[in-house]
């Protein structure tokens, strides 16, 4: 296969001195989202409806590398069938990254998509991160946090284009239609709007560029956006729109970093919520 920019690890993607547990997880799409599962957690997924999740797990939370996550694992026994230590807590990200990370340890091209999902909540479109990998001919949508799962309404292990959007699709489908603006974000938690899928809109292109942040990460044009639009100034909306248009517009499938995504200013730092509320983050450059 083809050597590209997505073939090769990030710093958040770097398994480091856990590259060889995280082999155990085995190449086949599958089998690697059940090793996953069996030590992640969503906080609002089945396991947690059921028996709860922790203060401990929604610490994890805050885990931001795939060598922090395993590190977390290793220690609680979870990766040789310790049952009595709880889970690492994580959400789709998390089991996303891991993903990506199995796959570009093994040379093959892997990255996070950053979007909408229309199968886990009828009716809605809820935020959810996936992983796309390329399998030599092109590039499959591998839902890792519902792999696992029996009686899902899509295929897990190649999702189609129309049951996720990714984040420019899902701004130029409420820029159509803005009274859908509201279906498009976390039910549970009635989250969001336009807003929501803004922030998105830059964790996307984030991500494209091989910086993998947290769901609740804001920056820039995102961190003090007004959750109803119509307070947003014009300024705000062409700098969403350009965004979503180069979004939707970069050469993804080359060989190196998308050329129209490469002069967006990446953060150094972003205001993160993984409690609800906001925390300073001063983000990993090496």
């Amino acid at each position: 296969m083809r050597t590209t920019f997505y073939s090769s690890q990030s710093i958040y993607s770097d398994p480091g001195p856990y590259r060889e547990t995280l082999m155990r997880g085995g190449v086949e799409p599958g089998s690697m989202a059940g090793w996953i599962s069996s030590f992640i957690q969503h906080p609002r997924g089945g396991p947690s409806e059921e028996g709860g999740f922790t203060p401990e797990q929604a610490a994890d939370l805050e885990l931001r590398s795939v060598a922090e996550i395993l590190s977390v694992a290793v220690k609680r026994g979870l990766l040789e069938g310790d049952a009595v230590q709880p889970k690492v807590g994580g959400v789709c990200r998390d089991f996303a990254i891991l993903a990506v990370s199995s796959f570009r340890a093994r040379g093959i091209p892997a990255r996070l998509r950053v979007g909408f999902a229309d199968y886990p909540l009828p009716g809605h479109f809820e935020d959810h991160w996936i992983c796309e990998w390329h399998d030599g001919g092109r590039w499959r949508r591998f839902d890792v946090q519902f792999a696992a799962i029996e009686g899902l309404s899509v295929d897990s292990l190649d999702v189609p284009r129309e049951r996720f959007l990714t984040a420019s699709e899902a701004w130029f489908r409420i820029k159509d239609a803005p009274e859908i603006a509201s279906r498009f974000g976390v039910a549970s938690l009635d989250l969001g709007g336009a807003w929501f899928v803004a922030g998105s809109l830059l964790r996307d292109m984030a991500a494209l560029r091989k910086l993998e942040l947290k769901p609740w990460d804001y920056w820039g044009p995102a961190e003090n956006l007004s959750r109803v639009s119509a307070e947003w100034s014009q300024e705000a909306w062409d700098t969403f729109d350009q965004l979503a248009s180069r979004l939707g517009h970069a050469d993804i499938d080359g060989e190196g970093e998308p050329e129209a995504l490469a002069d967006w200013p990446l953060p150094e730092r972003v205001i993160s919520f993984p409690h609800g509320e906001p925390l300073a983050v001063v983000l990993r450059q090496s």
